[in-house]
């Protein structure tokens, strides 16, 4: 498992410095407007998968074999969980592991979707331009040092040391599991919190490009963590498969939690703030 987030979060601070600047500079001269920024594909399908709970058992090729069933699957209930941990089955921390990121983000679905939605604004007086800059100034600074601090506690010594060693499951301690797993996705919800905040906030006709386009930043980390814990389901449902047939410790490709700014969208984003701050 590792943790990919680049130094693209730099970028989000230098954005936010470049905001400060024009919001107290007023023209007369009508902006031109801009068309909301375009979602790579890639971006988009996972943006849809949002809207459905994800599935803790992958499609397979071959159906389960009797020697799989022995094996820890990913849990999608509280009862399946607390059965993990008390018969801790062979493949057990990686399926504790997955199993609360999935419960917990299966949990907030419904918020997810509403943020796949896009700009769907909620009550209130809308904002100007120049008022959302602000908003989005600050929404941007929260999610870079949220990404900073992401970074560390997934390389900290308790969270690596949680799962004990490759060579024996036995090292791996259970509480730790459940605790580091819910740390990871408190950084979720903090996450959601500030793309349904940027995507709720009502704004002026002008600015709702500007909504969207801030919103579709701010989506960029739970994208991340949904294709982080869908791969996370599909290494536990490959280590089933291989395990029974393998002696030893087996390597599977890594699970990575990346957090990407798709090409185009800081540009898009600075285009916004200069317009409503000449």
């Amino acid at each position: 498992m590792a943790v990919v987030a680049g130094w693209w979060w730099l970028g989000l601070a230098g954005v936010g410095a470049l905001a400060v600047f024009g919001w107290t500079v007023h023209s007369t001269r009508q902006p031109r407007d801009l068309e909301p920024w375009v979602w790579p594909a890639d971006f988009h399908a996972t943006a849809q998968g949002m809207a459905r709970p994800i599935d803790p058992t992958p499609k397979r090729i071959l159906p389960l074999d009797a020697e799989e069933s022995n094996l820890a699957h990913v849990a999608s209930s509280a009862a399946g969980l607390g059965r993990l941990l008390a018969e801790k089955p062979p493949l057990w921390r990686w399926a504790v592991f997955t199993s609360v990121l999935l419960q917990r983000r299966n949990a907030v679905q419904p918020r997810l979707r509403n943020c796949a939605l896009g700009y769907q604004p909620g009550p209130g007086l809308p904002l100007d331009g120049q008022q959302y800059s602000r908003l989005a100034w600050r929404a941007m600074n929260n999610i870079a040092e949220l990404v900073k601090q992401l970074e560390r506690f997934m390389l900290s010594p308790a969270f690596t040391g949680a799962f004990g060693t490759p060579e024996n499951e036995r090292d791996a301690d259970a509480d730790s599991l459940v605790h580091i797993a819910n740390r990871l996705m408190d950084y979720h919800e903090d996450f959601l919190s500030e793309a349904e905040r940027c995507l709720q906030t009502p704004v002026n006709a002008d600015a709702v490009a500007f909504a969207q386009d801030t919103g579709a930043l701010a989506m960029c980390p739970l994208v991340g963590y949904d294709e982080f814990v869908i791969t996370m389901c599909k290494r536990v449902a490959e280590a089933q498969e291989v395990l029974p047939y393998a002696p030893g410790t087996v390597a599977l490709d890594p699970a990575k939690l990346t957090i990407d700014l798709p090409d185009g969208l800081m540009e898009q984003i600075l285009k916004h703030i200069k317009r409503f701050n000449p």
